[in-house]
Order: C-alpha cells, then sequence, then structure tokens
C-alpha cells in the first residue's frame, strides 16, 4: 500500500468517526430531552394527583364536620325547646307568685 493510500484509509476512517460521534451527539440530547420531558410530565402528573386527593381529604373532612355541626345544632333545638316548655309550664305559678307577693306587701 501506498503512503496516499494510507492516508486516505486514515482520511476516511476520521471522517466516519467524526460522522458517528455527531450521531451519537445527537441521539444523545434527544435521549436527554425526551427524558426531560418524561421527568417534567411525571411530576405534573404527580403534583395534580396530590391536589386531587388533598382536595378530597378536605371535602371529606368538611362534610364530616358539617354532619357533627348539624347533629350539635339539633340537640341545641332540642334542648331549648325543652327549656321553653318547662319554663312555659311554670309561668302561671311565677305570675301567682309575684302578685301574691305584691298583695301581700
Amino acid at each position: 500500500m501506498s503512503m496516499e493510500s494510507v492516508l486516505r484509509s486514515i482520511k476516511s476512517a476520521q471522517t466516519e468517526a467524526d460522522e458517528l460521534l455527531a450521531s451519537a451527539q445527537e441521539d444523545a440530547n434527544k435521549a436527554i430531552g425526551d427524558a426531560r420531558r418524561a421527568a417534567s410530565e411525571a411530576v405534573s402528573e404527580a403534583t395534580e394527583g396530590a391536589t386531587a386527593e388533598a382536595r378530597s381529604t378536605i371535602d371529606a373532612a368538611r362534610a364530616k364536620a358539617e354532619a357533627e355541626a348539624d347533629k350539635v345544632r339539633a340537640e341545641g333545638a332540642k334542648a331549648a325547646e325543652a327549656l321553653a316548655s318547662a319554663a312555659s309550664g311554670r309561668t302561671d305559678k311565677a305570675v301567682d307568685l309575684l302578685l301574691n307577693a305584691i298583695q301581700d306587701a
């Protein structure tokens, strides 16, 4: 093989190596971009899922608190009604007691 032939082979091999390196760099950049997009989507989905779960937990707690508040209001109304009923039954006695006290004075 002549020196010129050897140099052409070396130059050809160098060109092929440069092309392979450029292609590998493009593939690596594409893979990195794809991985970044996938990671971003995963974070976004996880954030949405966590937000939905938190909203669901808050709604459930709110519903439970409202049910308990309704129960306490109902019990309070029942107790107030019982007090009013008991007081109205004693009103006549209280009026008589006051009138007697005024008359005796």
